[in-house]
């Protein structure tokens, strides 16, 4: 039988009645939402219900004593306000509803249905429900009869009980120290009961129990569960209660019947590094940490020698943490031991670690994390992540996201913010959240750039982004930020910096025994080829390494981090399997990897796939197959691989650029670029002795065959003479070997037509400055100051940061630094025979921005920092523009 709208409003009516408790209270009318949608007024229902909302909120900003005057604010400000003290996800989105539909009522062009109406009141229940459950007295007006300490546990115990879908049916406070609950839950035609009787003292709660003969205890309802909650955990003699079934547990191992945090942390125990040096001494590592003062909002950044206890001192706290280093650097290892580690301070209660390198492509933080701790909790899979939030809401939980940039699809801004926005749910005022990333994402001020090597800032967008997602940045203490360093490793008389995996890897491969030796080039390029080898020998099976640099190796490119045994059967073959059996005691290459569920595995350290992958990518097969993703995860530690194991050259004549498909960009945005039609470079920049020929030839003949249609009227190629650092430059035959500069890419494109030639396209420049390998420069990754003209060389030292590059220039000591003849740096070649594209002067390309009316130039000047003459370095400039440090050169189709 179909249930009338006159139907359901009376239901409703009754339920609103069941909170008149709060109504009084606050003075509110209930009636009056029902009455308007019973006339036909769904949009009045609707506003009134958002008043509704309004008041409550108001009534929780202030007693939670919120910053700021509650009055005259938003509704949606006021949820921001008040969401560190709302624990249920449930309510927020309610309230986020009633927001939602009131927006739209209150636009003109959208149509109020009844439906509308019903919901909003539909979520109003669902916010009274729970502030009756949890019995929050600012709203509901009871005065308080309990002891603050039993209030709190009680109102955590309905909080946690009204997230799982219970309702509070009764409740008796019995004594001021002693209170009893019920709740029921209907699943479908059942319903399902939960008594719990709390006090602090089980010697009270006998008593009480005796007085009443136990009758509060034998209700005669369905099938239930019964709990004596008490302070501390009673002896084993204590007998059961009335029938048997009442269970008596101390309350700060309640919630071990809900969330079985021990097994969660004793698997992951077992699944961290030991790593020990030689001398058996402990372990420590070293870190920096910028910290911001609560009060006064000052950053200071400090060192110490042990990265463990600063972590430690910091999850004793409210602080978020941000833990940043280098692949290996020791990151997963200090956060596995600060989540499996007991004496962590007591209100952190619960301790979860979540591995984000096996979060899935595509895959929703709420599915994730429901996923990795389902099965450790007794609650249905739907609530696993509400369970999770409002244990962090509350307050009690240490959190672990490590490897977080290995959850995001690259390493651009936008895809932090993204994974960040997600993740933020998870953040609290009150719980500490730790993060690792290699990258920091949270530099927000002239020390963190310092600190971080002047990553990139995303502070204002971060706060943005968590305003946009309902979260308040004030209501959150600032990010500490832990940057690893590396191990100093004293070695025959000599002192070496490596990382805790490179060291773990010189000890399984045994090439510590080997002093020195152990510790020259690519140090762990070597260790992860070399213990990869060992693996593959030990086992008598050296030829799988083709099979599994491609298979791993295009997995990690399309974000795959995590396999199945059977397809790894599937694909690298049953010898990787003892006894013709499938599983992880058979599993051969098992040093090679790690257990991530049932029958499920992935590579030890993401180190490893991504040396599989350099290998799969130094075939141009494997570039070209790679490029055909809509989005291959390229990260720097596969470029450095890359570059060590030495891609296969592709054949050409000098200085011609094949086609192919090639590795480019910034070290966080790497991509896979193809060229489809080969070129030939000039071997050097265009010089002022060539470009003297072609003015002697515009004098002669005009310049009208050989400009760009669009060339301003009236304009000269000749070089801006007041911008000319060097008044003598072109006229001077001292300089008809150094590379021009000063003219405008309208003279650098008639130029190139001159000579029957064009400019490069600014993918064609950097594939011909890079190779195949996508090195850092042309001569490969090594800074080498006597190869390149830039500001490091004239200063004689490396200007690593910003900051000291701009000491440089301020102080003068770059005034003299100038472009030089284009054979002065015979180093500075690229694999292609091309000469001088790093430094000297950046060089104008034919990749224009017709809306900015802007052209791309790259390489870098001599007044550059080496950072930025790097073969990835570009810049936009103005199509008019001339400089002293811009000059191009050209190429010619083949």
């Amino acid at each position: 039988m179909t249930e009338t709208v006159d139907d359901r409003l009376h239901r409703l009516q009754g339920e609103l009645n069941g909170h008149d408790r709060i109504a009084r209270h606050l003075g509110l009318d209930f009636n009056r939402p029902i009455k308007s949608l019973g006339d036909g007024y769904p949009e009045n229902t609707v506003s009134l219900v958002g008043k509704i909302a309004e008041r409550l909120l108001k009534q929780l900003w202030t007693h939670h004593d919120v910053p700021g005057d509650p009055s005259g604010r938003a509704l949606n400000d006021l949820i921001k306000g008040c969401r560190p003290h709302i624990r249920s996800t449930n309510v927020i989105n309610a309230f986020t509803d009633i927001q939602r539909l009131r927006n739209r009522s209150s636009h003109d062009g959208y149509e109020i249905a009844e439906e509308d109406g019903l919901l909003a009141v539909r979520r109003l229940l669902d916010v009274l429900d729970w502030f009756t459950s949890t019995d929050v007295t600012a709203i509901t007006g009871d005065a308080p009869s309990l002891d603050p300490f039993v209030e709190q546990r009680a109102e955590f115990l309905s909080g946690l009980y009204a997230t799982l879908g219970y309702k509070a049916i009764k409740r008796f406070e019995l004594s001021e120290s002693t209170v009893y609950q019920l709740f029921c839950r209907q699943m479908g035609l059942q319903a399902e009961y939960v008594e719990i009787m709390l006090s602090r003292s089980l010697e009270e709660l006998t008593q009480l129990l005796v007085a009443t003969g136990g009758e509060l205890l034998n209700t005669q309802l369905p099938k239930h569960t019964r709990f004596l909650i008490v302070e501390d955990e009673p002896s084993e003699d204590v007998a059961p209660f009335a029938d048997g079934e009442i269970s008596i547990v101390a309350y700060e191992r309640f919630i071990e019947r809900i969330v079985d945090v021990p097994s969660h942390l004793s698997e992951l125990a077992l699944s961290y590094p030991h790593t020990q040096p030689r001398d058996g001494a402990p372990l420590r590592i070293s870190a920096d940490v910028l910290e911001a003062d609560q009060h006064t909002g000052e950053m200071t950044v400090t060192a110490t020698y042990d990265a463990g206890e600063i972590l430690r001192r910091l999850a004793g706290t409210s602080a978020n943490i941000l833990v940043i280093g280098g692949p290996g650097s020791g990151k997963t290892t200090l956060l596995k031991r600060l989540a499996a580690d007991g004496s962590i301070p007591a209100r952190h209660r619960y301790r979860f670690y979540l591995d984000m390198s096996t979060k899935e492509s595509g895959e929703d933080f709420g599915d994730f994390v429901t996923r990795i701790l389902h099965p450790y909790m007794t609650v249905p899979r739907n609530r696993v992540f509400d369970v999770f939030l409002y244990l962090i809401r509350a307050g009690s939980v240490l959190c672990v996201l490590d490897a977080i940039d290995e959850a995001v699809p690259n390493t651009s801004l936008e895809a932090f913010l993204g994974v960040f926005s997600d993740v933020a749910q998870a953040l609290s005022a009150e719980s500490t959240v730790v993060m690792s990333s290699r990258y920091s994402f949270l530099a927000d001020s002239p020390e963190v750039r310092r600190l971080l090597n002047s990553s990139s800032l995303i502070s204002e967008r971060l706060v943005q982004q968590l305003h946009a997602g309902g979260v308040d940045p004030l209501e959150l203490p600032r990010f500490s930020v832990v940057r690893l360093g590396d191990l100093k490793l004293r070695t025959d008389e000599q002192v070496y910096s490596v990382s805790p995996l490179e060291l773990r890897l010189a000890q399984q491969t045994g090439r510590l025994a080997q002093g020195a030796a152990a510790f020259a080039g690519g140090l762990l390029s070597d260790l992860v080829a070399a213990r990869v080898d060992q693996v593959l020998n030990s086992v008598g099976h050296a030829d799988l390494l083709p099979k599994l640099e491609g298979y791993f190796g295009p997995a990690f490119l399309a974000d795959q981090a995590v396999f199945s045994l059977a397809d790894i059967c599937t694909h690298a073959g049953i010898e990787c399997f003892t006894e013709g059996r499938v599983t992880w005691e058979t599993f051969l290459l098992a040093p090679l990897f790690r257990p991530t569920g049932p029958g499920t595995v992935a590579l030890v350290h993401t180190v490893f796939q991504e040396y599989f992958a350099a290998r799969y990518l130094r075939t141009a097969a494997g570039r070209r197959a790679a490029a055909g993703n809509p989005e291959p995860i390229l990260t720097e530690q596969v470029r450095e691989f890359l570059v060590h194991l030495g891609a296969e050259a592709i054949p050409a004549p000098p200085q011609t650029l094949p086609v192919g498909t090639y590795l480019v960009g910034p070290s966080h945005r790497l991509l896979l670029r193809t060229i489809d039609r080969p070129v030939l470079f000039d071997e050097f920049p265009v010089t002022v002795g060539r470009y003297k020929a072609f003015l002697a030839a515009v004098a002669e003949q005009g310049c009208a065959q050989w400009d760009h249609p669009d060339t301003p009227s009236g304009h000269s190629h000749e070089p801006w003479q007041e911008r000319l650092r060097n008044p003598e430059y072109f006229t001077d035959p001292a300089y008809d070997d150094h590379p021009v500069s000063c003219v405008n890419w309208w003279s650098a494109y008639a130029f190139a037509r001159f000579e029957g030639k064009r400019l490069p396209t600014c993918v064609e420049w950097e594939v011909a400055a890079r190779g195949t390998d996508g090195r850092l420069f042309p001569w490969g990754d090594d800074l080498d100051l006597a190869a390149v003209n830039c500001a490091d060389s004239w200063s004689g030292r490396p200007l690593v940061t910003y900051e000291v590059w701009k000491e440089e220039i301020d102080g003068g000591r770059l005034r003299d630094c100038a472009p030089t003849a284009v054979t002065d740096h015979p180093a500075n070649l690229s694999p292609f025979g091309v000469r001088d594209m790093s430094g000297n002067v950046w060089e104008w390309t034919e990749t224009v921005f017709d809306g900015i009316n802007s052209a791309v130039i790259c390489g870098g000047s001599y007044d550059n920092p080496y950072r930025a003459v790097q073969t990835s370095s570009k810049a936009l400039y103005l199509r008019r523009g001339s400089s002293n440090a811009v000059g191009f050169r050209c190429v010619r189709e083949v």
